[in-house]
């Protein structure tokens, strides 16, 4: 069975400029996408965009955990909230 997102978001091809930078400016280099908070927020762009921002300067600047410490968490938080990834 296919999974059919209920929130309304742009789409990967859209025509909205901005929305297009974004997507752009956020892709993930391994699958081409943009990640999932950015397209569930992308009716808002500027908002898609400073969330996007703040998620990567908690992930990378953040002190006290290793890299392989943060994927981690990231999994488990992910699994106990029924989270697909």
């Amino acid at each position: 069975m296919a999974w059919i997102s209920w929130i309304e978001i742009e789409p990967d091809d859209t025509a909205n400029e901005v929305v297009e930078q974004l997507y752009n400016r956020t892709r993930d280099r391994a699958t081409g996408r943009p990640p999932d908070t950015v397209r569930l927020t992308s009716l808002t762009p500027r908002v898609a965009g400073l969330l996007y921002d703040l998620q990567q300067a908690i992930y990378h600047e953040a002190k006290g955990l290793t890299l392989r410490e943060k994927e981690i968490a990231a999994l488990l938080v992910s699994t106990y909230n029924g989270c697909v990834h």
